[in-house]
């Protein structure tokens, strides 16, 4: 049957999205009689894309189809942004993202940055340096986005994404865009980090240098945290055959985006033969980055390594746009660029600004974070990105998803050493070892070169309010980055010189650096840019060590001293609090029972009291101790016990009672944090769920866990998980969650039925086998362009 649309005449089965094969259903070039691109798309349970086809562009024909199904407005939206192009459609002041690995710029200056650093020259330099079968996936991909868009454009699909279907913004993509929203994803611990501040940067009018006092810097460390502030990040756990009842076991649990384009995506993509990867992606990234196929399972964190170093100028007294490099003067590159700029009438207007990149990289405006403005004393910042010229990337991730071994998955990042800004913590179903790795794209800056390059003055304040981060000279071809000889690019850490371990109990990290990946066999002897060492742990960092010891010397009440799969579910769920387990009860009898408490401070005593300590969606007392938390967590010589790098899993510990001046400062920030909570309107004995749902539109879910700071391990931002094993004589199991489910789309019907699994702590079995997915089949497409 054949039913007129304004596009013409196209299948009715093309219309209703039914099981078929749909042939002709996304513009004329599907009519062609030979067949570029062919998948099959299965969906089960909660919506998870089970993609099958016979070539690399037919499995990204699927995968592309499939997350603009899911996620069509998000997805469309990010290639405005990456393409430059927001001013345009949303005007030029509005925040281009509600937040995300570059953070949220106004659209003028995400549209100058993306148009200046990601341009076409560098995405063509990473399109041109990938293997034929990546490009064949990449390409598939936008063909398959491309597709679904033109349906949406041509009526069918009623219903769905009604934020962006009638959009004008809402366009094909093509190879281009793909690569271009990989290059913004690999600088997302460098150059994107600092989208305003390379728009913004700016030589003194008229081109002179000035001559200024230097100020003192306030540089903070968040502030060049991936996403700007702190708290995204991930937890993982690998464990080999001396801690399990049979296989390696692996834990995945990035902390993550909820929202926004930088969201994982669950899909498994299955190339017979050649490819059977089973995990999530980060929206718009063709290849799986975190997941497992029957042989190999991996997870990742964000790593403590700094991912470019910033470097000092030293101008042309009479030309600021002008430096000098060993004793010679240099131009900076002056690049104009022209962006259109929506009015408050809907016309457009063309506005075009001039920016500098010296031969390191982009000129950076960094008075606002307290650096000196561009020409005081006549000096200038510039911004060397290694991930900016490194092309290996997705490569590797690529070829991460053919591994058959641990030593092949190990072999893989010791080769390409391309990972841009995570650790890596993996199992195989052949080895009793567990991996931990940050061997990673590095800037090749050993500690001995960096002090020696340092900006006097300048150099070590930088470095002494964010660790690793060097401002080194920029004036001499002496302070460039080192080469390693086994190093795959120049100026970046060989292998050999950076860290991993394997052992045969367990590795975990929790971004903190690598050093105590396993307690026991500390990593030390990297240069300060990739981690410290001998530092205090974080909260979180110690309650993952803590249930890992627990586990293992079978006192935490579950039965047993191995880690398993059941085990490993029910404790990274289990929200326990460390800085409560520390001190709540030594905090509340300092403050509770003494003198004459108002009835509120006497309600949050009691609420204190009987709580359980832990975060779970019906705990009473929680938000309590998180605003007290908040209050103390400050307070000098808080601790009667200090850290002790030796102990660094148990330190600091013990509220110190013997010193007055903690004690009147503990009373003082418990009345404050009562007055903190009244002041909210929560009552204090209120279940933690009823008031923190999980931020999904039209639908009240309770969220549980906390932030890490207070030592939760089970933290709000939970995304994308897994515990993956190798059971004996059968295939890979993987139970999975996906915290903010599959869609961005209220209409979609897995908008939200992940989240309340998530909610309910109801792990899923994902189908990986032929037989597996058959069984949970929910629904069969097969595309045929």
């Amino acid at each position: 049957m054949l039913i007129a649309t304004s596009r013409g005449i196209v299948p009715l089965l093309c219309m209703l999205g039914v099981t078929a094969t749909l042939t002709a259903c996304g513009g004329s070039s599907s009519s062609r009689s030979d067949t570029q691109y062919s998948a099959t798309i299965e969906r089960t349970t909660y919506g998870v894309p089970h993609i099958t086809a016979d070539d690399y562009a037919g499995l990204g024909y699927g995968h592309g189809y499939a997350i603009a199904e899911d996620n069509l407005c998000t997805l469309a939206d990010a290639y405005v942004t990456f393409r430059g192009e927001r001013s345009r459609y949303f005007g030029p002041t509005a925040a281009a993202s509600s937040g995300g690995t570059f953070g949220t710029p106004n659209n003028r200056n995400a549209d100058y940055f993306f148009r200046f650093v990601v341009n076409d020259d560098v995405v063509d330099t990473y399109v041109n340096d990938q293997p034929q079968d990546l490009r064949d996936l990449s390409r598939g991909f936008a063909a398959g986005f491309s597709r679904y868009v033109r349906e949406v454009q041509g009526g069918e699909h009623a219903g769905r994404h009604q934020s962006c279907r009638d959009a004008e913004w809402l366009a094909e993509i093509d190879e281009q865009d793909v690569f271009r929203r990989l290059v913004a994803l690999n600088l997302a611990a460098s150059a994107a980090n600092w989208v305003s501040e390379i728009a913004t940067a700016a030589p003194p009018a008229g081109g002179e240098g000035l001559s200024m006092p230097l100020s003192e810097p306030t540089l903070d460390a968040d502030r060049v945290a991936v996403g700007q502030k702190a708290g995204i990040g991930s937890n993982t756990y690998s464990f080999g055959t001396d801690a399990t009842e049979g296989s390696a076991l692996n834990f995945a649990n990035p902390h993550w985006y909820l929202d926004g384009v930088d969201r994982f995506y669950q899909v498994q993509l299955t190339l017979p033969g050649s490819m059977d990867i089973s995990g999530a992606t980060i929206m718009g990234t063709p290849m799986v980055l975190m997941g497992f196929n029957d042989d190999i399972a991996w997870a990742h964190t964000v790593s403590t390594a700094r991912r470019f170093t910033l470097y000092g100028l030293m101008l042309n007294e009479n030309d600021a746009t002008q430096y000098v490099f060993d004793g010679a003067p240099r131009d900076m590159e002056a690049v104009e660029i022209s962006i259109q700029v929506k009015q408050e009438d809907d016309s457009l207007a063309t506005e075009t600004r001039t920016l500098y990149r010296s031969h390191y990289g982009p000129m950076i405006n960094l008075a606002g974070l307290g650096l000196p403005t561009w020409g005081a004393n006549n000096m200038a910042f510039t911004l060397r990105d290694v991930n900016l010229e490194n092309t290996r990337t997705f490569r590797n991730f690529f070829e991460w998803g053919q591994a058959a071994s641990l030593e092949e998955f190990l072999d893989i990042a010791r080769t390409h050493v391309a990972i841009p800004w995570v650790n890596t913590a993996a199992v195989s179903r052949h080895d009793d070892r567990a991996l931990y790795s940050d061997i990673t794209a590095v800037p090749n800056v050993p500690d001995a070169h960096r002090d020696a390059c340092l900006v006097p003055t300048l150099g070590p304040a930088v470095l002494q309010m964010v660790p690793g981060l060097p401002l080194l000279q920029g004036w001499t071809s002496a302070c460039d980055w080192l080469t390693d000889e086994d190093s795959a690019q120049p100026g970046a850490f060989g292998p050999d010189n950076l860290p991993y371990l394997l052992r045969n109990d367990y590795v975990a990290n929790m971004n903190d650096s690598y050093w105590l990946s396993n307690p026991d066999e500390p990593l030390t002897g990297y240069a300060g840019i990739i981690g410290r060492e001998d530092y205090q742990q974080s909260l979180r960092t110690r309650m993952g060590h803590i249930l890992a010891r627990e586990r293992l010397d079978g006192s935490d009440g579950l039965g047993g001293d191995k880690a398993t799969s059941d085990t490993l579910r029910e404790i990274v769920l289990n929200s326990r609090n460390l800085s409560a387990e520390l001190l709540k009860d030594d905090v509340l009898n300092v403050v509770c029972g003494n003198g004459d408490p108002s009835d509120d401070e006497q309600a949050a005593c009691a609420a204190l009291s009987a709580w359980d300590n832990t975060g779970s969606a019906d705990a009473r007392g929680a938000h309590v101790w998180t605003a007290v938390w908040q209050r103390i967590r400050s307070i000098e010589g808080l601790f009667a016990t200090p850290f002790d790098a030796g102990n660094a899993v148990d330190t600091p510990a013990d509220l110190n009672t013997a010193d007055s001046d903690v004690i009147d400062a503990l009373n003082s920030a418990f009345a404050q944090a009562v007055v903190d909570v009244a002041d909210s309107g929560a009552d204090f004995d209120a279940q933690l769920g009823d008031l923190r749902p999980y931020p999904k539109a039209g639908h009240t879910i309770p969220h549980y866990g906390g932030e890490g700071s207070e030592g939760y391990f089970t933290v709000l931002r939970n995304t994308y998980m897994h515990v993956v094993d190798f059971p004996e004589d059968e295939s890979v199991r993987a139970y999975t969650l996906m915290a903010p489910s599959q869609s961005t789309d209220p209409a979609n019907p897995h908008y939200a039925d992940y989240t309340q699994a998530y909610a309910d702590g109801n792990w899923h079995r994902v189908p990986y086998t032929r037989a597996q997915i058959e069984a949970e089949r929910i629904s069969l497409k097969r595309l045929r362009e």
